[in-house]
């Protein structure tokens, strides 16, 4: 994780009724804050709120997915698989003499802390993906107790097949709970998400 400075972000990461913040560079990749969200599981653990129950790690940070709101700013609207969780095609280059084959880009650069994101894959960080420092992003992973995976729907189009991935049947599968003061003190205040002010959690 990156050192709290003025460069950095505070990113807050949830599921169910747990928040993980973390500081990181506008510039890491996806892959390096799951990495550190990962990291930060394995010393808190996770745990389901109705039972009690410690939830297992995925096996790998790759494992985990980022959501975003669905309105970045009312997060109670929901939140949506973030695009940078879809594998992206990069265009083949090798005949125009770009030097690059289909599905290869340059790598991002490696600063002290992590991986950041190069001009080749720039919306794979935070900024490149158009969030702001101080957002909530959701996170899962397959056998959570909440989601089950994606499903595959296969189309024929001029005889090439096309893949779609469609969420799968259960009901909320980020399972985010917004805390509220109402929560605690049987007062009905919205919650707060972030942006200054206080948020209680479990």
């Amino acid at each position: 994780m990156a050192n709290p400075s003025s460069q950095t972000w505070t990113l807050r990461l949830k599921s169910r009724k747990t928040t993980v913040l973390l500081h990181v560079d506008p510039l890491h990749t996806f892959a390096t804050i799951k990495s550190y969200l990962y990291d930060a599981l394995q010393e808190t653990g996770l745990k389901n709120p109705q039972t009690g129950d410690s939830i297992p790690l995925p096996a790998s940070p790759s494992d985990i997915q980022l959501g975003k709101p669905v309105n970045m700013h009312d997060p109670r609207q929901g939140f949506t698989l973030g695009e940078w969780e879809y594998p992206s095609v990069v265009p083949d280059e090798a005949e125009d003499g770009g030097g690059a084959g289909k599905g290869k880009a340059k790598a991002g650069r490696k600063s002290n802390s992590g991986a950041t994101a190069s001009a080749a894959n720039v919306k794979d960080c935070p900024k490149g993906a158009g969030l702001k420092d101080g957002v909530v992003l959701a996170f899962r992973w397959v056998g959570d107790g909440l989601w089950e995976g994606m499903r595959r729907r296969i189309w024929m189009l001029m005889g090439m097949g096309m893949v779609r991935e469609e969420e799968g049947e259960r009901g909320d599968m980020w399972g985010v709970k917004l805390a509220s003061y109402e929560d605690a003190y049987g007062v009905d205040v919205e919650a707060d998400v972030g942006g200054g002010g206080r948020e209680l959690e479990d």
